[in-house]
């Protein structure tokens, strides 16, 4: 540890101004996060290099919100939920149906192929998992590739985004 890191500690061990400040600042870390949009996946509704923030509270997610995942392989995504435990998914003639019924958003563009053989239809969404994909549908690498996501991965519903200056 260099010296400077180890001064920094010191004072925020000792001085209760710079440990009020830490502490407010976890509790903030604990509710929001911030992340940047990289690629098109979501193009419209969403440009690469957007700022999103999202709310970590939310445990709870529904089709249509947009959602920050934490992949396994340490990479970030941004999607919208298209369907929760229990539904149904299928996918043909290039387009999305959950539930037997059609299912289009705001800034949907594309149509939406399978991309993998290794993804049957129809699908059913498992317990604690959500189907989801970009808006941009035929750049998105999403469930069609990655599979169902686990709720867990989910780092939280966007809230809100700035486009890049």
């Amino acid at each position: 540890m260099e010296i400077d890191a180890i001064k920094k500690k010191v004072l925020e061990d000792v001085d209760p101004e710079t440990r009020r400040k830490k502490k407010k600042e976890m509790r903030i870390q604990r509710l929001i996060g911030i992340s940047t949009v990289d690629g098109n996946s979501m193009y419209p509704t969403l440009h690469d290099k957007d700022i999103v923030i999202y709310n970590r509270r939310c445990k709870e997610y529904k089709a249509g919100d947009i959602v920050a995942i934490a992949r396994p392989s340490g990479e970030d995504y941004v999607k919208r939920v298209i369907a929760v435990a229990g539904d149904m998914v299928n996918i043909q003639d290039g387009k999305v149906y959950v539930n037997g019924e059609e299912v289009r958003y705001d800034g949907e563009i594309g149509t939406t192929e399978k991309k993998s053989l290794k993804i049957t239809y129809p699908l059913r969404v498992g317990d604690k998992e959500v189907f989801v994909l970009g808006d941009n549908r035929e750049v998105s690498r999403d469930s069609r590739e990655i599979g169902t996501v686990k709720v867990s991965d989910i780092e939280g519903k966007i809230e809100w985004y700035m486009g890049r200056p």
